[in-house]
């Protein structure tokens, strides 16, 4: 295994580990155990358990979690386009989770109680996961400004509000469903088609 393998399966490992036992539940020892690798490997990629967790929710929840970075292999149109390959996004996301733990049932569950480690650990990155979401919602009224530029939409609709409605039934969505069963993708998908109908000319 080459260095950028090695260090790729380190990340996989604590995540794994981090996600399905929190921070305060997993040890150095876990890691060793889990990864293979000695603790000397684990401390040539990151000095301590705490430089490992930034390292891993920086890589799997901050860098990957932007919205420039999931969409930017997709190709969209139009509005209804946006739609599609945000839930997909959403889909590629819970897959993963389920990939690294095939025993991870609720990946939203999981997922919010890393965001909120991450508020008390880590106030920069905390603050970039913000700084992602803002960049989502200018992302949000850039594809809505496009489409009531070709019609596709209303014209009569304020755009910033109709960007944050689009947003906050994902993030409502996948709050209630961590509560539950985790993200039902499917459901969001119903919530975006009633939302788009609304919109349609």
């Amino acid at each position: 295994m080459n260095k950028n393998n090695r260090k790729e399966h380190l990340y996989a490992t604590a995540f794994k580990l981090f996600l399905t036992r929190q921070y305060e539940g997993v040890s150095i020892s876990d890691i060793e155990k889990e990864s293979g690798m000695t603790r000397g490997a684990i401390t040539y990629y990151c000095k301590d358990k705490l430089g490992l967790f930034y390292d891993v929710i920086r890589h799997y929840l901050i860098d990957s979690q932007n919205l420039d970075f999931k969409l930017q292999e997709m190709n969209f149109e139009s509005l209804k386009d946006f739609m599609d390959a945000y839930v997909q996004s959403c889909q590629e996301t819970m897959a993963r989770f389920r990939k690294i733990d095939a025993t991870i049932e609720n990946g939203s569950r999981a997922y919010m109680a890393l965001i909120l480690q991450v508020c008390n650990f880590f106030p920069d990155l905390h603050q970039q996961y913000l700084e992602n979401r803002n960049k989502e919602l200018m992302i949000w009224i850039k594809v809505i400004q496009a489409a009531i530029g070709n019609k596709e939409i209303k014209e009569d609709i304020d755009v910033i509000t109709t960007a944050r409605l689009f947003m906050n039934v994902f993030y409502g969505q996948a709050y209630l469903d961590a509560l539950s069963m985790g993200l039902n993708t499917m459901e969001l998908k119903l919530q975006f088609q009633n939302i788009y109908k609304l919109l349609k000319k």
